[in-house]
């Protein structure tokens, strides 16, 4: 599974309690009811825990420039990309990211 890391202070990021069906490590990204969400910690299936729905994420990036202020979704690759098409809203990104980069940071938001 893809893996996602925080970048923005403790204080503005935004978190829900969830049980995912599957266990997760740190970082892990999920999509639940909608929503592109980042494991705080590692949990087992059925288990409680924090996730991120909201906040300046580092996300895995396709192939491709984006611009920043890009409206962007998660793929079922595993990465952000700009195409909306059967893929889950994610937010928009904070800063341009250029077609060599391996990461692009999101402003993580809910659906």
């Amino acid at each position: 599974m893809a893996n996602a890391i925080p970048r923005d202070g403790v204080g503005n990021l935004r978190t829900i309690t969830l049980a995912h069906t599957s266990a997760v490590e740190a970082g892990e990204v999920i999509v639940s009811g909608g929503n592109v969400l980042v494991a705080c910690n590692a949990a087992e299936a059925d288990e409680l825990t924090a996730y991120i729905f909201q906040g300046k994420i580092s996300f895995p990036k396709g192939a491709g420039v984006i611009a920043s202020s890009t409206k962007v979704y998660w793929d079922a690759a595993g990465e952000i990309t700009t195409v909306d098409t059967s893929n889950t809203p994610a937010g928009i990104t904070a800063e341009p990211a250029a077609d060599s980069d391996a990461e692009v940071l999101v402003f993580l938001t809910a659906n």
